[in-house]
């Protein structure tokens, strides 16, 4: 993109920028035992120029000057939304477009589910049959082994979490998801991300275009970010392996530490759902180095996307 013309655009429109780096590493010249690319409320959709730009933000991805990444970690909303009215016909139409966009990924990609990712079941067809009801749909087609789950890679573990066991309530587990993540993270001393589609802990959820402003009180909605986060981090301080956590679902950016942990709310790649910025963010993603000691480096990445309509939100004069 010309940068000149995207410097205009942004004065015109307002402008748009993502937060700097953020880094527990000792020295920025080593190399990373991984290299990931983190994702999140893709919001994949048949209008708006999304299938374009997805394959615009792959293509950036594969392109960085330090590498292409070893794996890309997608922290929920693939698709527009299959959840609500969505019937299976509209269902079956995004993630086929879903499928086509993840062809020119340049790394395989690891996901947990968003609120935006469960179908309600509504008038099934051949294709997405009424047994793929909830959380079964969008868990196969995002390649996931079950709605929670972990991996490893590289010398590190992987955590993904569902935000929505809970469903249709929602941001916080259920007893048996707790237990689990408290057993999982015993199994293991390595350095540890912990993905989530809704923030466990955010900054971003107290502002959100003054969304949480009552009179003279900011109150964060049951389903902003985790209502279970003290307990969360409880089970983190027992494990202070566990190192950064990665989620999405706010549609702007954010990092805080909080006991030890980082957590890091990756904006949206489809910005204001393809329609510009999100308060001031634009359509990003986070390219995220590894080390073997249990540090790491954590970078948005404006990948120049320009909505063709713009209707991004922002403070009215």
């Amino acid at each position: 993109m010309n940068h000149s013309r995207r410097d205009l655009f942004a004065a015109a429109v307002g402008a748009v920028a993502v937060p700097g780096p953020v880094s527990t590493a000792r020295a920025r010249d080593r190399k990373p035992v991984l290299r990931v690319a983190h994702i999140t409320d893709v919001h994949i959709t048949k209008d708006r120029d999304a299938p374009r730009a997805v394959a615009a933000m792959f293509a950036h991805m594969a392109n960085q000057k330090d590498g292409t990444p070893d794996l890309i970690l997608n922290t929920g909303d693939a698709v527009m939304a299959v959840d609500g009215a969505t019937t299976g016909a509209k269902a079956a139409e995004q993630i086929a477009l879903w499928k086509e966009a993840v062809k020119g990924a340049p790394a395989p990609v690891h996901s947990c589910l968003g609120n935006h990712d469960i179908w309600d079941g509504k008038e099934p067809t051949d294709a997405v049959p009424a047994e793929k009801k909830g959380f079964a749909l969008m868990t196969g087609v995002l390649g996931m082994p079950a709605p929670y789950y972990s991996f490893d890679s590289g010398g590190w573990h992987f955590v993904a979490l569902n935000s929505l066991c809970n469903w249709p309530k929602y941001a916080s587990l259920s007893a048996e998801h707790f237990d689990w993540l408290k057993a999982d993270l015993a199994k293991t001393k390595r350095p540890t991300v912990v993905l989530s589609h809704v923030p466990i802990l955010s900054v971003t959820s107290l502002v959100y275009g003054d969304g949480c402003r009552k009179g003279n009180d900011n109150l964060v909605p049951g389903g902003w970010h985790h209502a279970d986060c003290w307990a969360i981090s409880e089970v983190f301080r027992k494990n202070p392996h566990v190192k950064l956590c990665l989620s999405g679902h706010m549609h702007t950016c954010d990092r805080c530490e909080y006991r030890g942990v980082w957590y890091v709310c990756g904006g949206a790649a489809s910005g204001a759902w393809w329609g510009g910025s999100e308060y001031g963010f634009p359509p990003c993603y986070g390219n995220l180095d590894l080390f073997a000691n249990g540090t790491f480096s954590y970078e948005f990445v404006d990948y120049g996307w320009t909505a063709r309509k713009w209707s991004g939100k922002e403070l009215k004069d």
